[in-house]
């Protein structure tokens, strides 16, 4: 029997852990993807359903955001020093925990609280996610991210549509007139704890290079707060800023209003036929950038920065014409466009950009100071929605004018792009 090369036993010997270690986090992503679904698309319409204005729900929306960064950041650091299970085992407990009492705890103040932690824990598991890929293996980066990412944006489809048939199922013989929303939140966080027990159980990390610091050192506050980037990373918050600020300006809880009002006003549609046909737009609309991401994003070589500015450019384009058409089926054929041919194609490109520009001994620090201080765009999103909807009725029933806004924001931010 040949004895292998020490060369290809150290190869073997890495290659596994990486592989069991993918597994685990592709089996995370799809028990987080399918409950995000459920969360995302029935959350805005729970609010509405209780009579929460359009005013309220566009400040909770932009509240959730303030200060989550200066967590990510804290957070980033920490995982330097103590490793990043720790911090995305807590996000999705912190999650799980969100997602099943949010029916439980209605009351403005809770929802509010309840919909900071959330977003909280997303933002951490976010950072933490690309960093432990990216260190498990650098060279597949580009193809693991796009893996785990289409297959939870593919399970965010698949819960959108699983939440509408439990809301339905849920409220029984009622379903023509009334809705159940508690159902699908709570699946929805045992959907998280599921993902959550085989993450502890079954991953096993990377070993971290030098800690940026000594271990049970706390971080000062000025330590905390000198962001410290280079030149490249600080180009990618410019451009990640204006893009939430665009993004969530369409991408609050506007979206599943504006399609609910499309279906029940413009179709005629009751109560639950309403909500699971924004259930299966919700669910083609995360297919289109999940799909993309799984096929595409493993194939990606050349052109990258092409790639990038095109498809963020055409994404805002997309978004922005959608409320212009007076057909229904037209105006969402137009805005399922805005995701396959752009985020599906361009996000992986954008995590590996980011990675690529992050140094080794303080990743965490610096994947966490770029995605916060870029996300910070998200409190300004939902007000300057809420803002339009009162200033600029544009489009069907005076719900168009955050599309327009937004998607024109969104496009103007490839530009910034160019510079890489």
């Amino acid at each position: 029997m040949q004895t292998p090369l020490p060369a290809e036993s150290a190869r073997t010997a890495a290659v596994a852990p990486a592989t069991a270690g993918l597994g685990v986090l592709i089996f995370v992503s799809i028990t987080f993807g399918l409950a995000f679904g459920v969360y995302e698309t029935l959350l805005p319409l729970y609010w509405d359903s209780r009579g929460m204005s359009f005013a309220t729900m566009s400040w909770i929306f932009s509240l959730s955001a303030i200060g989550l960064f200066f967590l990510r950041v804290y957070v980033g650091r920490l995982s330097d020093v103590f490793g990043r299970k720790i911090f995305y085992t807590g996000s999705l407990v912190l999650a799980a925990a969100s997602n099943l009492a949010t029916p439980l705890l209605p009351t403005v103040l809770m929802q509010g609280v309840l919909k900071t932690a959330r977003e909280a824990s997303v933002l951490v598991r976010d950072a933490m996610h690309s960093v432990l890929l990216y260190e498990q293996d650098a060279a597949r980066y580009t193809g693991a991210l796009g893996l785990t990412r289409g297959a939870e944006f593919a399970c965010h489809g698949l819960g959108s549509l699983a939440g509408g048939i439990l809301a339905v199922i849920g409220a029984g013989a009622a379903a023509a007139a009334f809705v159940d929303f508690r159902t699908p939140f709570v699946v929805s966080g045992l959907l998280i704890a599921a993902g959550t027990f085989a993450f502890v159980a079954l991953y096993r990390p990377a070993l971290l290079p030098a800690p940026a610091g000594p271990r049970g050192q706390p971080l000062g506050l000025r330590t905390l707060f000198s962001i410290d980037l280079p030149p490249k990373l600080w180009l990618l918050v410019a451009f990640g800023f204006i893009f939430e600020t665009g993004l969530r300006t369409t991408h609050c809880f506007i979206m599943q209003i504006y399609f609910g009002r499309l279906l029940a006003d413009g179709m005629g549609y009751g109560p639950a036929r309403t909500i699971l046909g924004i259930s299966v737009i919700m669910l083609l609309h995360r297919l289109t950038s999940g799909l993309p991401m799984m096929i595409v994003g493993p194939r990606l070589r050349r052109n990258l920065k092409a790639i990038f500015v095109g498809f963020v450019f055409f994404e805002g384009v997309a978004l922005a014409v959608t409320p212009l058409f007076a057909n229904a089926w037209a105006a969402i054929a137009v805005w399922l466009t805005h995701d396959l041919l752009g985020a599906g194609i361009w996000s992986p490109i954008h995590s590996s950009y980011i990675q690529q520009y992050s140094r080794p001994e303080r990743r965490g620090a610096d994947v966490s100071e770029v995605l916060g201080l870029a996300q910070l765009g998200q409190i300004l999103g939902p007000l300057l929605a809420g803002f339009l909807l009162q200033a600029l009725p544009v489009g069907p029933f005076g719900l168009g004018g955050p599309f327009i806004v937004g998607g024109a924001i969104v496009a103007l931010s490839a530009l910034i792009l160019l510079k890489l």
